[in-house]
């Protein structure tokens, strides 16, 4: 590769006009011709050019794959399908007596679970804290 630089430089400013009328005259003609010889590369450029290129071109396929495997299989692995729907689950249910409430429900079916939570489940699976006689409640 050779760089040839070409130089310019004002020829002169005439200094008899105005300083309204001075005009910087210019010539075209390259002043000096110089060709800047640049060293030929060595084999060792060469190898750590092409390792570089290498290297990225590696990572470059392996962020393709990598990709490719995320959008046909997904993150978790399993090739992409329609998720697998379960029957609903019937869920149990009580019928309220005269003088029940969500506590007192909750006091007789809560098992392990804190009474609280389960009072909590209560009422956002019945649609409010307030029951009637006969409405059936449903347990969560």
């Amino acid at each position: 590769m050779t760089a040839v630089l070409y130089r310019t430089t004002p020829i002169a400013i005439d200094p008899i006009a105005r300083p309204s009328a001075r005009r910087v005259v210019r010539s075209h003609a390259p002043a000096a011709r110089r060709a800047v010889a640049s060293p030929r590369p060595t084999a060792a450029t060469y190898r750590r050019r092409r390792a570089v290129v290498g290297t990225m071109l590696a990572a470059l396929v392996a962020v393709g794959l990598v990709t490719a495997h995320d959008v046909l299989a997904g993150s978790g692995g399993v090739p992409a399908s329609a998720a697998v729907s379960l029957p609903a689950q019937a869920r149990a249910h009580v019928v309220a007596e005269a003088g029940d409430t969500l506590w007192s429900i909750a006091s007789a079916h809560h098992g392990e679970a804190s009474i609280t939570r389960y009072v909590d489940a209560l009422v956002d699976l019945n649609g409010g804290a307030t029951i009637q006689a006969g409405q059936e409640v449903v347990l969560p």
